[in-house]
């Protein structure tokens, strides 16, 4: 993938500072994930696969359900990423970029990195 060719929006909000894509594994969007954490490395990235879902509760507490797997990417020590200087034809880079791969029945907590002002 071409480095700076992903573009995102903002969503529903529904989980702060995280990023869902879906039908992961079988689309091959690893990639894609890791040029959006690149762009916004406070982000966690989460790709799941088909017939399969994360459980929230206390929003951030994550439990894994049905067959497939979750992916996890966490950009916050990730560097040395062109992703901001590109020239239209460069491929992507980034290093140390943090991945866990998960299945049915595991745990993880969606970590608050932007906690709110008080």
């Amino acid at each position: 993938m071409t480095a700076g060719e992903v573009k995102t929006t903002t969503g529903f909000e529904f989980l702060k500072d995280v990023c869902i894509d879906t039908h992961f594994v079988h689309r091959g969007r690893f990639v894609r994930m890791a040029q959006v954490i690149a762009t916004n490395p406070a982000c966690i990235g989460i790709g799941i696969e088909e017939n399969t879902a994360i459980v929230i509760t206390e929003g951030r507490n994550a439990r894994l359900v049905g067959c497939g797997v979750v992916i996890i990417a966490d950009g916050e020590k990730s560097h040395s990423t062109n992703i901001t200087a590109f020239d239209g034809h460069k491929k992507i880079t980034i290093r140390d970029l943090n991945v866990s791969i998960l299945s049915q029945g595991e745990t993880f907590n969606i970590p608050a990195r932007n906690p709110p002002h008080v």
